[in-house]
C-alpha cells in the first residue's frame, strides 16, 4: 500500500528532514512568589521538513498528524530543581499527565509548497506544561495533502529542556549534576534504545546527552 500510494505522488519530495529544540516559543512562567506572566523564547521540540516540490503546480498539505508510539521522561537522578512552572504554547501539546501510548494528535494546517522550489514546514510539539524532568516522544509525522493523499515523512525522536537547574540541555552538552550511577545507565539505556530506533530522526539533543553521558562513562 505504501508503495503505491508513493507511486501516486512522485512530485513533492522530502528534501531534508531534522528535530531540534529552538527558544522561539511562546507561553507562561511562574516561579511560586509572583504573578503568571506571558514570556516569549522558550525552548521546545521542532520538527523541521524541507519538501521539494517537482509538479508544473503547488502542493498543498492540510492536514499533520503525528502518531506517538512511545513518550516519557528522563529521569534527572536526584537534582532538585526550583519552583518555575512553565507552559509552552505548542502545535501539537501534549496534555499532562502524560497519555498512554500510541497516542495521535492531528492539526489541519495550510502549507503550499510551490512549484520547483524547496519549502520548510516546521512543527512543534511538546507536553503543554514543563516539569522537572526532560519529556521524550517518538512520532511519525504522517502529511496530508492534495485532495487527501497522505505521506508518512519520517519517525521523529524529539526531547524537551526539563525545567530542572541540575539537569538540561546547554549548547552541544548536557549539564548533568549528579553522581547517581545506576540512574545515569539506565538514562544511557534509554537514550541507546531511542537512538536505535530503525530510521529514527533524532533530535539534535538527544544525540548531545548520548555523548554527555559517554563522556561521564555511560
Amino acid at each position: 500500500m505504501a508503495k503505491a500510494e508513493a507511486s501516486r505522488l512522485p512530485n513533492l519530495k522530502v528534501a531534508r528532514a531534522l528535530a531540534y529544540l529552538k527558544n522561539d516559543l511562546s507561553g507562561t512562567e511562574n516561579d511560586g512568589h509572583t504573578a503568571t506572566k506571558k514570556v516569549d523564547g522558550l525552548a521546545g521540540p521542532h520538527v523541521d521538513i524541507t519538501f521539494e516540490n517537482r509538479a508544473n503546480g503547488p502542493a498543498l498539505i492540510t492536514k499533520a498528524t503525528l502518531k506517538f508510539r512511545e513518550m516519557g521522561t528522563v529521569d534527572t537522578c536526584g537534582g532538585t530543581g526550583g519552583e518555575l512552572a512553565i507552559s509552552v504554547n505548542y502545535d501539537f501539546p501534549i496534555p499532562h499527565p502524560l497519555p498512554k501510548v500510541p497516542y495521535v494528535a492531528e492539526k489541519d494546517i495550510s502549507f503550499q509548497v510551490g512549484t520547483n522550489e524547496l519549502d520548510r514546514l516546521t512543527l512543534t510539539a511538546g507536553p503543554d506544561s514543563v516539569g522537572g524532568r526532560p519529556w521524550y516522544g517518538v512520532a511519525d509525522v504522517i502529511l496530508e495533502h492534495d485532495g487527501g493523499q497522505k505521506e508518512t515523512v519520517g519517525t521523529f525522536a524529539l526531547i524537551d529542556t526539563g525545567s530542572d537547574e541540575h539537569f538540561f540541555p546547554n549548547g552541544d552538552d548536557w549539564v548533568i549534576d549528579t553522581t547517581d550511577g545506576e540512574c545515569l545507565a539506565a538514562n544511557a539505556a534509554l537514550v541507546d534504545h531511542l537512538l536505535g530506533i530503525p530510521n529514527v530522526i533524532a533530535a539534535k539533543e538527544l544525540k548531545s546527552l548520548d555523548k554527555s553521558l559517554t563522556k561521564l562513562g555511560y
